[in-house]
């Protein structure tokens, strides 16, 4: 029985065929090219509309038109290899064709051939030296490529003769922008407590410099607190090491009672597969009479626009190691510059409990958190944020309750 079915459904595959094949038999090589054009787009049937189209190309192998087509479906696949050879024969024939250079130019760049791309595009534009097309393909690939002053060259060139071009005007937006190396934030933070505390100020004024290798923030900070007040001074840095792997640097000073005497940060962040990212680094506090050491580990997970974020703080002492939990949902909508955060903590230490950067309250025997906080462009160069929250930490003799609230707005130039 299972022979006579194995039987009939190769008889039918064998029919199927002959049928497919008497049917395309009658078809022109523009019919073809049709029905190929109509599977892929209609259906989203790459194989078949390959089929279609090489049958075409056995007809017509010099129909570059159809070539080109196939070329572009290899691309959507990413299979950029099979693009490029489909896309060299073109060429080799015809060296000046138009849309075949266009193809071969998105097939670099989007494999990552950056530099042969700008030679594709260069070679275009020796060919079509006022094609506005090209013109912006080559701004493109210079932005890709973070030759951020020549792709603001490129784009006032194609608006020059003042045609007002949407690509070309916004792309060079975007690329004045991207050089745009400084940011200045001002913030200020209040706290107030339930009990025994006298509300708690925070004033902070930073200033971040993008660089080749990172960017580097120095940030002074005064609070006031337990009856005084004070300053401290820090930098912080994230340097790229390689591909996938990058650090944080961070150092403080300050003089003042109410603050570590130093204070030093290293973490280091690894990208893993499937959009993971893992930082594992160590926190040091001097505080003149004492000293803490504070360890870290993250995992990090990107989900579309959404972000999740496990971290644990351990901070060993004499009487045993401390731990708290934090996680972090983070919801983006459609800039990294534009976002809403959920936090939450729990553990047998607050992780920050007196200012933004890293002073911690070691002695607490419980604590839990929760915290929402969130950023939103006001322009392409103004930015306000905030951050308002609730937690509460248990003590040998009391239970401290605290409401915090913090607003902070930026600049970039």
């Amino acid at each position: 029985m299972r022979k006579l079915v194995m039987i009939c459904v190769g008889f039918l595959l064998i029919n199927s065929a002959m049928v497919l094949a008497q049917g395309t038999e009658d078809l022109s090589v523009d019919e073809l090219y049709e029905k190929a054009r109509t599977v892929a787009f209609d259906d989203g049937d790459y194989d078949a509309a390959r089929e279609f189209a090489y049958k075409a190309l056995d007809r017509s192998p010099d129909y570059h038109g159809i070539r080109i087509f196939v070329a572009r479906l290899y691309n959507w696949e990413s299979n950029y290899k099979k693009a490029q050879e489909e896309l060299s024969y073109v060429l080799g024939k015809d060296p000046q064709n138009r849309r075949a250079l266009m193809v071969l130019v998105d097939t670099q760049t989007w494999s990552g051939q950056k530099d042969a791309a700008l030679k594709t595009v260069n070679k275009g534009l020796e060919y079509y030296p006022d094609d506005t097309e090209f013109m912006l393909k080559k701004a493109s690939v210079l932005y890709g490529m973070e030759s951020y002053e020549e792709a603001e060259q490129a784009y006032k060139r194609i608006l020059a003769d003042g045609s007002g071009n949407r690509k070309a005007r916004e792309g060079l937006e975007d690329v004045q922008l991207q050089q745009m190396k400084y940011r200045a934030t001002i913030s200020y933070r209040y706290d107030r407590f339930q009990t025994i505390f006298d509300p708690w100020h925070f004033t902070q004024f930073g200033l971040t410099r993008q660089t080749p290798i990172g960017s580097i923030t120095g940030r002074v900070e005064y609070a006031r607190r337990f009856g005084s007040d004070g300053v401290q001074f820090n930098v912080d840095a994230y340097p790229s090491i390689a591909k996938g792997l990058y650090a944080y640097v961070s150092g403080g000073y300050s003089q003042a009672s109410i603050y570590p005497d130093y204070r030093f940060g290293f973490s280091l962040y690894k990208s893993l597969p499937s959009a993971f990212e893992l930082e594992a680094g160590m926190r040091y506090l001097d505080f003149g009479t004492s000293q803490t050491d504070i360890y870290t580990v993250s995992l990090t997970k990107y989900l579309g626009s959404y972000l999740f974020t496990a971290r644990t703080y351990l901070v060993p002492s004499s009487g045993g190691t401390s731990k708290s939990l934090n996680i972090v949902t983070r919801r983006y909508f459609g800039t990294a510059e534009s976002y809403l955060s959920l936090n939450a903590g729990y553990g047998s230490a607050p992780t920050e409990i007196g200012t933004s950067s890293g002073t911690i309250a070691i002695d607490a025997l419980d604590s839990w958190s929760v915290s929402v906080d969130g950023q939103y462009p006001l322009s392409k160069v103004w930015f306000i944020g905030g951050n308002m929250g609730f937690d509460s930490s248990e003590y040998p003799n009391f239970t401290r309750e605290r409401f915090s609230a913090k607003v902070n707005i930026s600049y970039r130039f």
